[in-house]
């Protein structure tokens, strides 16, 4: 394990957050299992904070009808192209954080005494995102990282096979479907607001350079864009163990583990409108 890793887990309480791609490289609830195996005293998703991300989006797009392009922006790869390559896209990026910042804004509201540690599937929100909020995120390490220290502490997913650990957060079935490319636009319902032809989910820097061009042009079709830069969305992540695994079948992975979990969530979703409440005044907006 990293020393600055080892330090920060021994000195400060912890809560580490998971990327909703974990289920392709790890089980469920094996991986809480062997988090806390190695320190963790909290362990959360990012549901909570998607679903939050959603209304926001839904506000946004209620508030802001007479856009010409809306542009997600979950994924830092993207915000920084259009940033640096399309800056005259900024305009259209809905101004709103990420998952991640979200559940950390969240874990802050309710679990003010830890430290933040997010796993991920890619190296950017360490690079980028992390970087530009770092008063709320104090670690990041990947997927590939983190099965690397569990091979060095010998910690084996499969003695946790027992393992009745739960999330620390509330769980939303259907904002697990995050990673998937298009999976923002289907959990937010976004259709509701616009026609299926109105709506363009696209994944691969060579798709989204051309679509990018077409809205800097003016020749899209298109006017909601669910773009995430990794092929397949955020399962076809470089730091994602198992990247080699066919991309259908890492999607079906996720959807499985959406599925599997359905039951346990409806038992958690009788408290988000309490929690809701008690995050009244937290800012989950963006400037870009």
């Amino acid at each position: 394990m990293p020393q600055d890793l080892l330090e920060l887990i021994k000195k400060y309480k912890t809560c580490f957050l998971i990327a909703p791609s974990f289920p392709i490289d790890f089980k469920y609830p094996n991986i809480i299992g062997e988090l806390k195996a190695i320190g963790a005293d909290k362990v959360t998703e990012l549901t909570f904070g998607a679903k939050i991300v959603n209304e926001q989006y839904i506000e946004y797009i209620t508030k802001n009808p007479n856009q010409k392009y809306y542009i997600t922006s979950p994924c830092p790869t993207i915000v920084s192209l259009i940033k640096l390559q399309y800056p005259e896209l900024k305009q259209y990026l809905i101004p709103v954080v990420s998952p991640l910042i979200a559940q950390a804004k969240i874990v802050k509201q309710f679990y003010p005494e830890c430290k933040i540690i997010f796993i991920s599937p890619c190296k950017a929100k360490r690079e980028i995102e992390a970087k530009e909020y770092q008063n709320l995120i104090d670690y990041v390490i990947t997927f590939k990282e983190l099965q690397q220290i569990f091979t060095e502490l010998n910690i084996n997913e499969n003695e946790f096979e027992n393992c009745n650990e739960k999330f620390d957060s509330l769980i939303l079935s259907k904002t697990k479907i995050y990673p998937i490319s298009g999976g923002l636009a289907h959990s937010a319902k976004i259709k509701n607001y616009f026609s299926d032809d109105l709506v363009c989910a696209v994944d691969g820097i060579i798709n989204i350079k051309k679509t990018l061009n077409e809205i800097k042009n003016g020749t899209s079709k298109y006017k909601f864009f669910d773009i995430l830069n990794c092929d397949g969305g955020c399962i076809g992540s470089f730091d994602i163990n198992n990247h080699d695994k066919e991309k259908n079948l890492k999607a079906w992975i996720v959807l499985q583990y959406k599925t599997q979990m359905e039951t346990e969530d409806k038992h958690s979703e009788s408290h988000i409108e309490q929690h809701k409440k008690e995050l009244k005044g937290t800012k989950f907006t963006r400037e870009f």
